[in-house]
């Protein structure tokens, strides 16, 4: 049974009603009108699997549904699979695989920085002290420069206070400051033990060379050392002889090299040396323990390569996709080569810098940072667990990197007294394998997957997508225009159309298929079992509103 619904306007809508066909339907209601007819046309001729079924007006509900839950599966089924796809691009579109193509490698030999525990000369301390603070220098002047020789943001943390404490060594007033305390980087050139004095008999490739064209001073995070090979070691020192200023060479080893070490002698027997073994192109930080302190009861440090290199295809990626960034990729205040030891000396630099305004003396002299005072050292001791927070520093490793790992220490033969005045630091194997960072997953392989996925799923393609847009975008809007009277008419036809019947049946479809639609009402008859006398009231109509 169907109930055809009531066609009733009430008072005050008619007038309503024609305010909306002449007013609105030039606007809002024309564009949806066009949405609407571009909508069936898509529908119609579009080349997607199955929604053309959907918008054909003579296919039964059911066969309607069933294409559209065909399609809507489809759909969601691509969406998950191209976000699955998306999150492996974004963290894990790069694979690191094995290069032993090692007959064609250009091996560079590592930086090799050697740290005194006590850089300190007492002749040099002496003389020093006496020409800044005469025959009556403070008590602790010689700690002090001790101290500045071997400075480091945790004995800033520990001493400061201590040597800030006594006027004598950082100043009556403003003044009144004695070098030291106002420039502490040419102090401390003063007093430290010049090369020829520490060092002697160094071998390079087996082949004898002056220490001192070799060694050259280097201020770390952890102090005045000596560096071979660095490419960040200072340029001018006081004793600086004529070859050596020179532009740095990297020195790099061959396969047929008789030997593949550098060795140096000392016969300093009350002290200890850290080794740290490094790229040339880094420094030796906060980010690297000393692979070992030298005490004379080892002579040979033998070190084995890991060698990370990332190809040019993997620039196409972003910094956070690869987590690495190229050399040449980010400009660094402290380093015109990106290494992950330069990003986090210049973020502590600039930490320093926001904190104290100034920067401690280790630190190499570059424009828009100030050597801090030896009273400025105070605000640094007060922020210097902030400022190497590690986790306040954004720094990725670079693309290329190079880690050298201690594999044996050779200890001085026992018939020799247990000691040697010789350290010799070698490859332990000429470098057989290194690592290679490429592309497992760019922009074209995730292009060409989503097309994949689209296209077996949905029949979607890339001219898909922009007939997409075409339709509910430019069509649309210049049909609103262009055929407005159309569209008025259109819209006035499905307007005027009555409402559909209410299907009151409680027959399943399975059973009885529907009535198909009628135009006109349905008749209601008396039934025969009505009594003889009965009769409609007045106004009583046989049809059904």
């Amino acid at each position: 049974m169907k109930v055809y619904p009531e066609n009733k306007v009430k008072h005050g809508r008619k007038s309503n009603r024609k305010i909306e066909r002449n007013e609105e339907v030039n606007g809002i209601s024309l564009f949806a009108a066009s949405l609407r007819h571009q909508t069936t046309e898509f529908f119609n001729n579009s080349t997607l699997h199955g929604v053309r079924y959907i918008a054909e007006k003579d296919r039964p509900f059911c066969e309607k549904f069933m294409w559209f839950s065909f399609t809507a599966i489809g759909a969601v089924t691509t969406c998950i699979i191209i976000v699955s796809l998306w999150e492996k691009f974004q963290t894990n579109p790069t694979i690191t695989g094995l290069d032993t193509d090692f007959h064609n490698w250009d091996v560079p030999f590592p930086a090799v920085t050697i740290c005194d525990a006590s850089p300190v000369d007492d002749e040099l301390l002496q003389e020093y002290i006496e020409s800044v603070w005469g025959s009556d220098p403070p008590e602790r002047a010689a700690e002090m420069m001790q101290w500045l020789a071997t400075l480091s943001y945790s004995s800033i943390a520990e001493h400061a206070a201590e040597y800030l404490a006594e006027p004598g060594l950082v100043g009556e007033n403003e003044n009144n400051v004695p070098e030291p305390a106002r420039d502490s980087k040419e102090a401390v050139f003063k007093v430290v033990r010049h090369c020829e004095t520490l060092f002697y008999d160094c071998e390079w490739k087996g082949d004898s060379e002056e220490c001192c064209d070799l060694l050259i001073p280097v201020f770390t995070e952890m102090g005045f050392c000596y560096a071979f090979n660095s490419r960040h070691a200072e340029k001018i020192w006081p004793w600086q002889s004529q070859t050596q200023q020179e532009q740095f060479i990297e020195a790099f080893i061959h396969e047929t090299d008789a030997k593949w070490s550098f060795m140096f002698n000392s016969d300093r027997k009350n002290t200890t040396f850290d080794i740290y073994i490094h790229s040339t192109e880094e420094m030796a930080g906060l980010e690297q323990s000393a692979q070992h302190s030298w005490d004379y009861r080892v002579e040979k440090v033998s070190f084995s390569v890991k060698h990370t290199y990332t190809t040019d295809d993997a620039r196409q990626l972003s910094i956070r996709q690869r987590r690495c960034v190229f050399a040449d990729e980010l400009h660094l205040d402290t380093s015109n080569i990106y290494t992950y030891s330069a990003c986090m000396r210049q973020c502590r630099m600039r930490r320093s810098r926001s904190f104290c305004k100034c920067v401690p003396h280790f630190y190499p002299t570059i424009k828009g940072y100030k050597q801090c005072t030896l009273r400025e050292l105070e605000c640094i001791a007060k922020h210097a667990s902030a400022i190497t927070d590690v986790t306040k520093c954004s720094c990725e490793l670079g693309c290329s990197h190079t880690v050298y790992e201690v594999e044996k220490l050779s200890e001085t033969d026992a018939t020799r007294g247990g000691e040697s005045n010789s350290l010799e630091t070698e490859f332990v194997s000429w470098p057989m394998v290194r690592y290679k960072r490429e592309v497992l997953f760019g922009w074209v392989d995730l292009l060409v997957s989503f097309g994949g996925i689209a296209g077996l799923f949905l029949g979607f393609s890339l001219l898909s997508g922009v007939e997409l847009l075409y339709y509910f975008t430019l069509r649309a809007c210049c049909a609103a225009v262009r055929d407005a009277d159309q569209l008025r008419r259109e819209r006035a036809e499905r307007l005027a159309q009555p409402k559909p019947p209410h299907n009151l049946s409680l027959i399943p479809w399975w059973k009885e298929p529907p009535i198909p639609g009628s135009v006109r009402p349905i008749l209601v008859r008396t039934k025969d079992s009505m009594p003889p006398q009965y009769s409609p009231p007045p106004g009583y109509t046989t049809y059904l509103p």
